[in-house]
């Protein structure tokens, strides 16, 4: 029955399926883990540095993971670090409320680290069978709905009592668990495409980047990108109940609000909303939060930003593949898993830094932490413009 199934389903299918249930779990997580740092002891400082500590570490482990696990052994990797996952999960259930700062945060820099290895790995995977923007985008898209799927389940059961019991963070733990082994699972049945053009002879990846010093600007790009989004909302649930006043179920619900317009507008972005011209559609996305960020260092008004806030978080996804996708589709097969570890890489350190950043900046205010990011935005576009001129010399 499974091979029937694995044959009439296309394995980019299940592959975008396996991030799907993977995501849901990641975005049931990844919406209480803050508040259940602070739950356990933690300042907001304090979570700031276990987040950025934790995505150094997620970059360190792809680059074990990479040398370790070339693409034709993808499928080996990712199941091995689900299962590593799933038991940081019971670890997690079990040293809840025992003051095991210590552990809570070895297993916080690991449980991120896993996270985003498996995220890194889904689209090269896929890239065995095709690779386009239009995938590319359709994976962003998944990979935001999952986390969008995920915030929306912890909304319906946080703070929900059945049976006398409260439903709260290890309800959300023990859920996320279940839908990475469906991650599992789905993946375990997956076929590894026969005679793939890909093979174990690679490149010196530091050598390829020198022959192509567009990916090496990109990087660059991409780690201004991560600073600039994670400054503003890497804290977002902090910020929220703390600067706005929102309570813990108030703040999910417009997260998972928010979340959702991210995933319509970034559908839109790529059937119907993209026009031809690329500068255009990438100065929608930036000087409008270039514009709000500054109104906020103005203006100091809490409601700008909320405004603030919600506007980067629902442009995430929309237009990303303008030049995310570009350059991705643009790097050799050889080089693929390679160049998307560095890529994931360099956003990893982006959002260590950006976090890292609005935790030293958090006592101090909202309007100084919405400063430093508009200045970063400043310099990404430019550095955006860039990249669009060199994709259309390269086009046309």
């Amino acid at each position: 029955m499974i091979k029937t199934l694995n044959k009439k389903i296309d394995n980019k299918n299940l592959l975008l399926l396996v991030l799907a249930f993977f995501t849901i779990a990641v975005g049931l997580w990844g919406n209480y883990r803050q508040l259940w740092l602070a739950d356990n002891g933690l300042s907001a400082a304090s979570i700031a540095k276990v987040i950025s500590i934790s995505s150094v570490v997620a970059a360190l482990s792809l680059i074990f993971f990479t040398q370790k696990f070339t693409i034709n052994k993808l499928k080996k990797g990712m199941l091995v670090t689900i299962i590593i996952k799933i038991f940081i999960f019971l670890f997690l259930l079990i040293i809840d409320k025992h003051n095991q700062l210590f552990l809570i945060k070895f297993l916080s820099f690991f449980d991120i680290a896993c996270e985003n290895i498996i995220i890194t790995s889904v689209y090269p995977y896929i890239m065995c069978y095709q690779k386009s923007d239009k995938l590319y985008g359709k994976k962003s898209v998944v990979e935001n709905l999952g986390k969008t799927i995920g915030v929306l389940i912890g909304s319906i059961i946080f703070g929900r009592i059945i049976a006398g019991y409260e439903l709260g963070y290890k309800t959300c733990i023990l859920i996320s668990m279940i839908f990475c082994i469906l991650a599992f699972l789905t993946l375990l049945i997956i076929k590894d495409k026969q005679n793939s053009k890909i093979t174990e002879n690679k490149l010196n990846i530091f050598k390829y980047l020198k022959d192509n010093t567009i990916l090496i600007f990109y990087l660059i790009f991409n780690i201004l990108t991560n600073i600039s989004y994670n400054l503003v909302v890497g804290l977002k649930m902090l910020m929220l109940t703390t600067f706005n006043n929102f309570s813990t179920q108030s703040a999910t619900y417009l997260v998972l609000f928010l979340a959702i317009i991210d995933i319509v507008l970034g559908y839109l972005s790529i059937e119907k909303l993209k026009s031809k011209n690329d500068y255009l559609n990438i100065s929608i996305k930036f000087l409008i939060r270039i514009f709000i960020y500054l109104l906020v260092l103005v203006s100091n008004s809490k409601l700008v930003l909320l405004l603030s806030i919600s506007y980067t978080l629902i442009t995430n996804v929309a237009y990303g593949s303008i030049i995310n996708g570009f350059i991705t589709n643009s790097v050799k097969e050889k080089q693929v898993l390679d160049f998307t570890v560095l890529n994931y890489i360099s956003t990893l350190f982006g959002e260590a830094i950006g976090i890292f950043i609005a935790g030293l900046l958090y006592a101090k205010g909202y309007k100084y932490i919405l400063l430093v990011a508009a200045f970063i935005v400043i310099i990404q576009l430019g550095m955006a413009y860039r990249i669009i001129y060199k994709k259309n010399k390269q086009i046309f």
